[in-house]
């Protein structure tokens, strides 16, 4: 087969680097139009488990990458004088940049060609030219809206306004800072993913007006610690939710954002991503046709992939409806976070993080 990857993020990597290993291509070519070093954002969420699923196919890359998480099994809330922990399913995270070099590293050991710098030819072209085209380009893609109508296309943008920071300290572990105000709280989703470094995802779930990154700062002055906020390519925007009826048409198919998009809320779209790169590669060596491939791919992932849009947006919802609520008592306060008011499970939580510890009992901390 020859194969085209439109995108050269965690998904279209990991196809790329999967279909050489299994011997489905003897060409596999990715178009990206970004540098790895001019890649947006901080620290992505990815789960050991995450990469036990990419293990069996490529044991080099799930190691390597294994080697770079900062990993946690707890939540914790800091909202008025103290910190609440609770015990939680194991996560991990590590620095996008390292994700994304460490699958360029493996795709070049691989023979993979990466065209980096500018736009891929349009989908029409490179069906023509190529037996298979990924179209692994994001929640933005430029391909799956070029043919909209082929898959059955659905956007929306959803409240509340966010912006992705990054924060000079590593929390422990999985933390939300909620910050009361006039116009209700303002919560800061941080992780670690470095010995120094943490995302910080900032929601303004009233909807006023947006603070620039010095009055964030100032915000959360007290749980940063003297640590700096950091930008990069961070601009205040809306969760953009994409649904598909259909992720395949002919010969062109929708991977990860491109096809699906779940609320950041719940930290599972780089194992979206990587889950959907494996299920590709496998239906496409299992199968006896294309057709029968990318219908049996899309049958195998749409079940999981919409459990965990259901669970993301119950999450976003959540965090919308906090505009205008009270203090209320910390500890009721975490319960209704874990549970996002009683439409998550405990058992959800514990299966979107693909772990099997319990939840444990609420303790004070700090």
């Amino acid at each position: 087969m020859r194969i085209a990857v439109i995108g050269g993020g965690p998904a279209g990597l990991a196809f790329a680097a999967t279909a050489r290993l299994s011997g489905l291509s003897a060409e596999v070519t990715v178009y990206e139009r970004n540098r790895v070093e001019d890649t947006y954002g901080f620290g992505v969420i990815l789960p050991s488990a995450a990469l036990d699923t990419l293990r069996p196919t490529d044991p080099g890359t799930a190691d390597a990458l294994a080697g770079e998480l900062v990993e946690w099994d707890e939540v914790t809330v800091h909202r008025g004088e103290r910190p609440l922990s609770v015990g939680a399913p194991r996560l991990g995270a590590l620095s996008r940049r390292t994700l994304l070099t460490a699958l360029r590293r493996r795709c070049a050991e691989l023979g993979v060609r990466v065209e980096e710098g500018a736009a891929a030819p349009g989908p029409d072209a490179l069906a023509e030219a190529h037996d298979l085209v990924v179209a692994a380009d994001g929640a933005g893609s430029a391909t799956r809206t070029a043919w909209a109508d082929r898959f059955g296309t659905e956007t929306e943008r959803t409240a509340p306004d966010y912006v992705w920071l990054g924060a000079e300290r590593a929390f422990p572990g999985l933390t939300f800072l909620v910050a009361d105000t006039a116009e209700g709280p303002v919560v800061a989703h941080t992780y670690p993913y470095a010995p120094d470094r943490s995302t910080f995802l900032v929601e303004v779930p009233g909807g006023g007006g947006l603070p620039d990154t010095a009055g964030l700062a100032r915000l959360f002055a007290e749980p940063l610690a003297g640590a700096r906020l950091l930008e990069n390519r961070s601009r205040w925007s809306r969760f953009l939710q994409v649904r598909n009826t259909a992720w395949s048409h002919r010969n062109v198919v929708l991977l990860g954002d491109a096809a699906h998009t779940a609320h950041y809320s719940i930290g599972s779209g780089t194992r979206l991503a990587l889950d959907d790169a494996t299920a590709l590669a496998g239906a496409l060596c299992s199968e006896g046709s294309l057709p029968a491939a990318l219908s049996a791919y899309e049958e195998r992932r749409r079940p999981a992939v919409e459990h965990t849009q259901r669970i993301g947006r119950a999450s976003a919802d959540w965090f919308a409806g906090l505009a205008g609520t009270g203090g209320g008592a910390p500890e009721a306060f975490l319960l209704e976070l874990l549970t996002r008011g009683g439409r998550i499970s405990l058992g959800d939580l514990a299966a979107e993080a693909a772990g099997t510890a319990p939840v444990g009992t609420v303790t004070g901390s700090g």
